[in-house]
């Protein structure tokens, strides 16, 4: 009785049946080459991205480095995270709500969900700016805009062996590997957040742009998403 129960649970979990998708595939291949190219190019700034998050010596590095959004690699890394990102949000839709899923190709939602991610960090970049001009803290805006970038691809650069994980084994319960270290590598940007902030007096300031301009452009995607 509890084998029977314990193969119930956990059938959600480990569903070991890997379907095929050929969409899926090239988008990995394309994905493999772009961060193959990226790391060959530019391999001593990406070892730079990698430690950044956590180490605030490497983070110095690259802001004296210069501004690291203005950087030639930058599109290219922007392009991967997103892109990545996309894939990662296309694979959990499709697994967990398959019925809208299943209106459209698969390729159509991955077109769909990377213009609507590309727009939402332009958003947060905007409200970014907002922040700077209403409460004269335009040194910490760039700060801000770099520490999202590393965050981005750090978690960018971890999720797609995940994925491949998740495609070619089944194991469903990737997931909630990858939900975790989404919580982990949030925690230490947003620790990093706050010590940029340290020295601000008016600290509900920081408090009114991390609960809105922060949160905002994600809940309009949310909504963006839900009603398509």
């Amino acid at each position: 009785m509890l084998t029977q129960h314990w193969l119930i649970t956990t059938q959600f979990n480990w569903d070991t049946v890997v379907r095929p998708n050929n969409g899926l595939t090239l988008v990995f291949c394309l994905l493999l080459l772009l961060i193959t190219t990226i790391l060959i190019a530019f391999r001593r700034k990406m070892t730079l991205l990698f430690r950044a998050l956590f180490s605030q010596r490497h983070f110095s590095i690259i802001q004296r480095d210069g501004k690291l959004l203005e950087d030639r690699m930058s599109p290219f890394v922007l392009l991967y995270d997103v892109l990545t990102i996309t894939t990662g949000l296309v694979m959990f839709c499709t697994t967990y709500i398959p019925g809208p899923m299943s209106k459209l190709p698969f390729m159509a939602y991955i077109g769909i969900f990377f213009v609507l991610l590309l727009a939402a960090y332009v958003l947060k970049l905007l409200c970014n700016e907002l922040y700077a001009n209403l409460f004269g803290r335009g040194k910490e805006r760039t700060t801000m805009n770099q520490y999202k970038f590393v965050f981005l691809t750090d978690f960018a650069v971890a999720l797609f062996p995940l994925l491949i994980i998740i495609q070619y084994t089944g194991h469903r319960a990737v997931y909630y590997v990858i939900t975790v270290l989404l919580a982990a590598l949030f925690s230490v940007w947003l620790y990093r957040l706050m010590k940029i902030n340290s020295n601000n007096v008016h600290k509900y300031h920081f408090f009114l742009y991390f609960c809105t301009l922060e949160i905002l452009p994600w809940l309009i995607f949310l909504k963006v998403l839900l009603i398509i």
